[in-house]
């Protein structure tokens, strides 16, 4: 069974322990940690790399939606939970491109779902980094996968739209597709 780490950013203690309690009745998640500093969680993430970041959208100084932004303007790419006790909050997530949200309280039926949800989309999802891909390769392979366009993989990671396709042509000449579409195709299933 694969093992998925998970951090927790929330500014509320009791919630940041309530959401570990649950995540610990899951064995194939392993909590490396909470915070409830929003600075000191971007450091955290960007350092260790985490699979899932559960993160509340209302904090104090930096919302979750800039902390999301922080972290991915580092190239680091883990899949964001939103955790909120506003539902009209979803259509920010849907847009920032997190994976869910759950509201507060968290429900574990709820939150069983969204796991299972998340295995089996990483499932389907190749591990570029057991590939001869550069590391901007991969940075871009990652940002596709997502359904990003050129346009925004050169907005997010400061580089132009030419150099993306660029990296884009060699990646998919190095994993044996010939578009795009076939990858994407590949990853989800699709044939």
């Amino acid at each position: 069974m694969d093992t998925f780490t998970c951090f927790v950013v929330d500014d509320e203690k009791e919630a940041c322990l309530r959401l570990s309690d649950i995540i610990g009745k899951f064995p194939e998640l392993k909590l490396t940690g909470y915070d409830q500093d929003a600075d000191r969680a971007i450091k955290t993430i960007i350092k260790t790399k985490p699979d899932i970041v559960f993160l509340d959208v209302e904090m104090p100084g930096m919302n979750g939606f800039e902390i999301l932004g922080t972290v991915r303007s580092h190239n680091v790419f883990p899949t964001f939970i939103f955790i909120t006790a506003y539902s009209q909050y979803a259509i920010n997530a849907i847009r920032e491109k997190a994976f869910d949200y759950l509201l507060k309280p968290v429900d574990i039926r709820e939150f069983k779902d969204t796991i299972e949800r998340f295995k089996e989309r990483n499932q389907t999802t190749i591990n570029f980094d057991h590939t001869s891909l550069t590391d901007r390769e991969k940075q871009v392979a990652r940002l596709l996968c997502e359904g990003k366009t050129s346009k925004e993989i050169a907005k997010q990671l400061f580089i132009s739209p030419n150099t993306v396709n660029t990296h884009r042509k060699s990646l998919l000449k190095k994993m044996g597709y010939r578009s795009t579409n076939e990858l994407l195709s590949a990853l989800s299933g699709v044939k």
